[in-house]
């Protein structure tokens, strides 16, 4: 079977009000998830596999219609998440109108939460539910046999008579290690450059699946909240593999890296001992931190840490089940500050029960922690999460307007804020006054034009604080 893994283009990707700026400028990563689909595919079968990265290429709908009619393949897999089914859906269109007999299959987060709703899409002949590894070769199997789809775990199918059969939840893969390296090599890698990168291409990497942790507005549960990891020598194998592809950073896209304090010490050990001479980034959590790890860290090439906060008020916190403490994580972004390692700070603004003036203090409270970047959000009630499941319940949310969504997926659809206390209008704002009030400080941007390494680490940093300025400039 020839087939074909698709990474959509962002056309339509759906806006919760963040400016459009923080996203485009952010930069583009490589899509892991059908790396490692890819990957298992290639080692496991004698099918031919390749990845088109349509956002990376930045291709149109008809160019990617007309790659495929060039390409023929037998089966068309398409990544989808909530916040890009619309781009989905036309790519699937494109597959259907290039070769009107290729089977396309979708997988992603989206199809996970509402395979019903998507199957329905006439366009969708099936889709592959979770970790999608070994499910997506299984059904290339299957067609290419002739054989039975309903005996896959993890496949749901519209069949012949227009019925749906549903494989149910696929267990989540115990031993990570059993995977294959991802197969960076479908992809065109030197396009893949982030803003806070130093140095590109980038590529992205997994060590661990599953979160332990019971944040509210958590929204990746086809993961799972248990926490499997891979082993030390499989992670630096991996990164020497990368290192010698040309690739100069690595983002370890971990729901949260330091979640076995033993295992990262493992890793960085590790790293040491084999040279590897690569620059990376993570995940961590506040309370998972130590001055000792964290030299640890700075010692095996990390040079940026991303800490979720989320506010700067221990009643917000706890409404959040953030369960982390606020003095602490003071001190941990001076130690990690300390050490040379960057911090990139993640806060949200309206959460539950939140007022002004908390917000206000959050504002104040993310200045004062003097992180290298700090990326702000409005509270979204995302699908799958216990946050909208509480906004259903509390009737803060009008109805179950995302499967509403997945239902009807039309353009020009808005997702919903948390409007408990706050209007949108006024969250919106409130969110610009915290761009506003830590990026337009002179004494911060000073500090990072002298931080700057590259003429061409200047220009990409310098575009996006312009855009950002000016997409924040004109609220007051």
């Amino acid at each position: 079977m020839k087939a074909i893994l698709v990474h959509p283009p962002a056309d339509h990707i759906l806006r919760t009000n963040v400016p459009s700026v923080v996203d485009e400028e952010m930069g583009c990563y490589p899509p892991l998830g059908l790396m490692y689909v890819a990957a298992w595919a290639l080692a496991h079968s004698g099918h031919e596999v390749s990845i088109l990265d349509a956002n990376a290429e930045r291709l149109s709908q008809a160019q990617i219609e007309e790659r495929l009619r060039r390409e023929q393949p037998d089966v068309v897999g398409i990544q989808t998440l909530t916040f890009t089914l619309l781009d989905s859906i036309e790519t699937a269109r494109s597959a259907k109108r290039a070769r009107p007999k290729a089977h396309v299959c979708l997988g992603g987060p989206h199809v996970y939460l509402y395979p019903e709703e998507t199957l329905a899409i006439p366009e969708v002949d099936s889709l592959v539910l979770g970790e999608g590894e070994m499910a997506f070769t299984e059904l290339l199997d299957a067609l290419e046999q002739g054989g039975d789809l309903s005996v896959i775990p993890g496949v749901v199918f519209r069949r012949d008579d227009g019925s749906i059969h549903d494989g149910g939840r696929r267990p989540h893969i115990e031993d990570l290690d059993v995977l294959p390296p991802p197969a960076r090599h479908l992809l065109p890698i030197k396009r893949y450059r982030t803003l806070l990168a130093r140095a590109s291409p980038v590529t992205t990497m997994m060590t661990s699946r599953g979160c332990p942790y019971r944040c509210v507005f958590c929204d990746r549960p086809h993961l799972g909240k248990r926490f499997r990891a891979r082993s030390a020598g499989s992670v630096v194998a991996e990164m020497r593999a990368v290192q010698e592809m040309g690739i100069r950073e690595i983002f370890v896209y971990d729901d949260t890296f330091s979640v076995s304090r033993q295992r990262v010490v493992e890793i960085c050990e590790a790293i040491e001992k084999e040279k590897i001479q690569i620059g990376w980034d993570m995940r961590a959590r506040i309370n998972t931190m130590d001055p000792e790890l964290l030299a640890i860290l700075r010692r095996a090439g990390c040079i940026r840490i991303h800490y979720g906060v989320e506010s700067g008020v221990p009643e917000v916190l706890k409404t959040l089940r953030k369960e982390i403490d606020l003095d602490e994580a003071r001190a941990i972004f001076a130690e990690t500050k300390r050490q040379g390692i960057q911090t990139l700070a993640y806060f949200i603004l309206g959460s539950p029960g939140e007022t002004r003036e908390q917000m206000q203090a959050t504002i104040d409270y993310a200045r004062s922690i003097k992180a290298d970047y700090v990326h702000w959000a409005v509270m979204t009630p995302f699908p799958g999460t216990q946050l909208y499941d509480m906004g259903l319940a509390q009737g803060v949310l009008p109805g179950d307007y995302w499967r509403e969504f997945a239902r009807n997926p039309t353009p020009g659809f808005v997702p919903l804020l948390w409007e408990e206390t706050l209007k949108r209008d006024e969250l919106v704002e409130m969110m610009y006054r915290a761009y506003r009030a830590f990026y337009r400080r002179p004494g911060y941007i000073l500090r990072r034009v002298f931080e700057v390494r590259s003429w061409e680490e200047f220009r990409r940093k310098a575009k996006a604080a312009l855009r950002l300025f000016a997409a924040t400039g004109g609220k007051r």
